[in-house]
Order: C-alpha cells, then structure tokens, then sequence
C-alpha cells in the first residue's frame, strides 16, 4: 500500500480534506487593486441621475415618439430622485431596477436597457408572439374545414366560421392550409375560435419555430439539403472563415444561378447590416433596404460640441424587376430574427422571388445603432439608440411586432419542414 506524506503549512499539519483545495505559503507582489462598490452616496447617485437625464434627452432615439405615445421622461426622472431621497447610501443594484422600473410603463424597444454587475440586462424587450392550436384547417369550396385536430372540443370535419384566426401554412401544390391561432402582448394559454357558428376555448402554445436554439455563431454557412442549396446565418458578423477582407459578394455570386435557394435565418440576433447587403447584391446584382432613416445629432452622438438636431433621409423605393437573380428564395426566419437579422430581410424583399417561411421576427428594427454609456459614480451602464428606421409602411416592422412571413410554421425544425415542403 502506498503510504502519502501528510503536508503541513508551518509545521501545522494540514486535514486531508483540505489538501486538494490549498497550497503551501508563497511569495507574491503588492498590487492595488480596486474593489467593486456595491452602494454610492445619496448626492453620488444626484449626480448620476442628472448624467442619466443628459446622456437620455440628448442620444434616446425614441425619447419623442415615446414622450408622444403619453410617456413623461421628466415624470421617470422624478420617480428615480424620490427612489435616492429616501435613502443615506444608494445601492447600485436597487439603483438600476429603480431605472429600469422608472422607464418601463409602455416602451417596446428591444435595443434599450440598463445593466449592472449584479442585476444583468434589464430592457424594454417585448414581442406580440404567435399562439397556435393543434388545428390544421384547409380552404375548399369557400369553407374552412379542419383536417387535422389535437383539440379535445374540435374534431375533424367541423368548419372554421370566422377565418380571422387563420394563418397560412405549407401546403401541398394546388391546395391551400392554415393555422388556427392569434397573436398577444401577453403569454395566452386559449382563444375562443369559432367552429361551425359557435364559439369554443380552444388550448394554445407559443409558436413552436421560436424555441429553435441559437448554437455558436455562425455567418453564410455554405451547405446542402436534398440537394437543394442552403445559407445559413445565426449572426452577422465576421466568424469562422468569414473576416472583413471576405469577398462576401462573391459568396452571394456563386448562387446567382440557382433555381431555389433556402436562407437560413433563424435566430439571426444581428450585428453588421452590410454581410446580408453584399450577400444579396451578389446573388441578385441589386439590392435595396427601403426604409427611412432619421438620426439623432448631438453633442453625446458626436462626441464634441455641436447643436441637438435631427439629420433625415427618405426610403429609397424598391424596384426587384432590377434584380438578376431569378430563382426563387425560401428566407427562414423567427421571433428571434432580430436588428440586422431583420434587415437581411429588407435586403431579401430586393428579389423578384422571396419567399419568407415560419414565424414573425422580433421587431428590433426602429430604434437602433446603439452605443454605451457607464454612468460616473454607480458605473451602472445604459445601452441606447440613437437611429430610427422605419419602413416604408412602418406597420410592415413595427417594434416588437416584426415582419409577418408568407407561410407560418409552428415547428421547432423549419427548415426541415421547408425542405420537405420543396421537394
């Protein structure tokens, strides 16, 4: 048997059960370094507030429109100084919800937020989600019937009698099939449908293409499916083979003859607009984001003084007979497809031929390009806007609300429905 060497610190024996978790004494450098502060003072935190409401009122791209929808930034600012009246020493977590609190009575922006080191992000992220049923309903002779039912209160057979639930699904050539559902602000559990003139609470769930994962990030990822030609970007950025020296037009231009080509987006959270642009431009040899733009001038934006004002630009109008490409092109997205996720979706609108297959994006869209700031004295940090971009009807991708696809798909494996779907 093999006998250890008890260890010993000092000439004091050190307990087994702590020999794996220590080491002998050892020489180390004095170094300062500085704690986190967990709590700052009443007149620290003044001071805070005063850098909040200028960093806001002078970088906020949506501080009118909200202002103008019936919410008072000076009644926000005024409910944070009453949260430091109350208290000798601020603590900077209860600081940042007060923030946060303050300011969420009805903004829909999911660029804008608040953190801090113990409370995380803490935004203004809401999504008007698609319920669905267990229904699935086809269109004949001017009747909705259902042909399929996972609803205990609905069989096949029964007719839908107000359509106004139903949204279009993949269906075979020549037929046409929907989904019984609606959508909600607020998490919905049933919805009174209409079958055969009676109304009936029928079970929903959240859209099922919104639980697909986002995995590692991955750019224009070049695969194949049943022989059928697939794209695929969870991000825009510059990952794995992609850098900024990338021909990424060319990558589009090896596609340009295709007859059908599936882009991948789901989950797509973003980062930089100009990947999906050169993409397109390459695969159709035009591309336009037709959207207006307005962006916020200061002396915060600007880094330097200059006067508070707004700089404007008109959409430019889309015209796709200009593209060359002439396939079709299935874009897949989700209501995690997000900022310049969605604007893969403007650029994908250029095509003569774009069809857009399985749930709304998330809708962070309007307010954008954001910075951010580290207030002073807590160090609790505001990531804000400071550009509007509205499409050319801004219903089309209202915050929140995201574009609408052509087909619906309430599946957490979209594209292997679209790929069955295709061929």
């Amino acid at each position: 048997m093999l006998c250890l060497k008890q260890q010993s610190i000092g000439g004091v024996p050190i307990p087994d059960i702590l020999a794996p978790y220590i080491s002998a004494p050892a020489s180390v450098p004095f170094r300062k370094v500085e704690k986190y502060r967990g709590e700052v003072s009443r007149a620290q935190a003044r001071a805070d507030l005063e850098e909040l409401r200028y960093i806001l009122d002078n970088r906020y791209s949506g501080k009118e429109y909200w202002e103008r929808q019936g919410i008072s930034f000076s009644q926000c600012y005024a409910e944070i100084a009453r949260f430091i009246e109350v208290r000798k020493r601020v603590n900077v977590s209860d600081f940042c919800r007060a923030i946060h609190k303050a300011f969420d009575v009805g903004i829909v922006d999911n660029h804008f937020c608040f953190a801090s080191p113990m409370t995380g992000r803490l935004g203004f992220s809401k999504i008007y989600a698609a319920y669905f049923t267990e229904l699935l309903v086809e269109k004949a002779n001017n009747a909705y019937t259902v042909i399929k039912s996972g609803a205990q209160n609905v069989q096949a057979g029964d007719k839908i009698t107000d359509p106004s639930c139903l949204y279009p699904t993949l269906a075979p050539v020549g037929k046409e099939y929907f989904l019984v559902g609606c959508r909600s602000w607020e998490p919905m559990r049933s919805m009174p449908v209409q079958v055969d003139n009676t109304y009936l609470a029928v079970d929903v769930h959240r859209c099922r293409a919104s639980a697909i994962p986002r995995g590692e990030d991955v750019c224009l990822h070049r695969t194949q499916e049943n022989g059928i030609d697939i794209v695929y970007s969870n991000c825009c950025d510059y990952v794995g083979q992609l850098t900024e020296k990338t021909d990424i037009t060319a990558i589009g231009r090896a596609y340009a003859d295709t007859d059908v080509l599936i882009w991948d987006n789901l989950s797509n959270q973003g980062g930089y607009s100009g990947i999906p642009r050169d993409f397109v431009l390459g695969l159709n040899g035009y591309t336009c984001r037709e959207e207006s733009c307005a962006e916020l001038v200061s002396p915060v934006t600007k880094g330097r003084p200059c006067k508070r004002k707004w700089v404007l630009a008109g959409a430019e109008v889309r015209e796709p007979e200009k593209g060359t490409y002439d396939g079709t092109l299935y874009f897949l997205m989700n209501s995690n497809t997000a900022s310049s996720g969605e604007s893969s979706v403007h650029y994908a609108k250029s095509l003569k031929h774009a069809i857009f297959i399985g749930e709304n994006t998330m809708g962070c869209n309007t307010f954008g390009e954001t910075a951010s700031y580290r207030l002073k004295r807590s160090g609790v940090v505001l990531c804000v806007p400071h550009k509007i971009f509205l499409c050319r009807n801004p219903e089309d991708c209202a915050e929140g609300k995201g574009f609408t696809p052509d087909y619906w798909v309430d599946s957490a494996d979209v594209r292997r429905e679209v790929v069955r779907w295709i061929t």
